[in-house]
């Protein structure tokens, strides 16, 4: 006996407007996955992303950034995985005039909420959190850190969780990242004569990858048997 995408458990994506998160819903939608795609209440685009998710098959979510509230909509829907790929840039933060350490901000602050809005729901989502190779608690980057203290936050939950680490995720954005773009260029071309000297792990763990390739990863990850787990390198092609 079949069983029919209305009556799957959905997925619910936080950070679904972002360069992967859109990614993520194109491809669960295609899955016939129900997919509960979030967009904040105050987006200036809320209309254009109902339209555009709507057109692949998803449901628009604009529950505010609150535990509570997000808690409730979570306990509601009983998503089988909770995706947070959550993150901004200086440039957008600067756009949008948020002052202080962004990341600490957004990608850890956000995650906070995310995660204690799942332990609210008592519904006992997978936790499938997109980090960054290189993410440590105690790193020197402030983009790092705030990513490894995410991670913290994830793997302290007491709820089924998958972290992955990919490292540059290169192609058209919204915004522009030159920088990142060269970076992953270069960097790909060292680990390129790397690899053809032995260094192949090196290669595996810091090699770019695409959005497409990357989300596919984060699915495969979300319903799979195993959790509790940090996937880097080949693990996220």
């Amino acid at each position: 006996m079949t069983t029919s995408a209305d009556e799957r458990p959905p997925a619910f994506v936080l950070g679904a407007t972002g360069f992967v998160g859109r990614e993520v819903v194109r491809q669960l939608c295609l899955r016939g996955t129900p997919v509960i795609a979030h967009v904040r209440p105050d987006s200036p685009r809320v209309a254009d992303w109902q339209r555009r998710f709507g057109e692949l098959g998803a449901t628009v979510d604009t529950t505010a950034w609150d535990a509570a509230a997000l808690g409730d909509r979570l306990g509601q829907l009983a998503p089988a995985q909770l995706y947070i790929l959550i993150g901004t840039t200086r440039e957008k933060a600067r756009s949008e005039q948020v002052g202080g350490d962004i990341y600490e901000q957004i990608d850890l602050g956000l995650t906070r909420i995310a995660v204690e809005a799942a332990q609210r729901a008592g519904t006992r989502p997978r936790l499938v959190y997109l980090s960054s190779v290189g993410a440590d608690a105690s790193a020197r980057s402030p983009y790092l850190r705030a990513r490894g203290k995410a991670e913290q936050v994830v793997t302290a939950a007491g709820l089924p969780w998958v972290i992955a680490r990919p490292s540059f995720i290169t192609g058209a954005r919204d915004e522009p990242r030159h920088g990142e773009r060269a970076a992953a260029a270069i960097t790909d071309g060292v680990l390129a004569i790397a690899g053809a000297l032995g260094g192949s792990k090196l290669r595996a763990r810091y090699r770019s990858t695409s959005p497409d390739v990357l989300a596919s990863a984060l699915i495969r990850l979300g319903e799979a048997p195993e959790h509790d787990r940090i996937v880097e390198g080949a693990g996220l092609r």
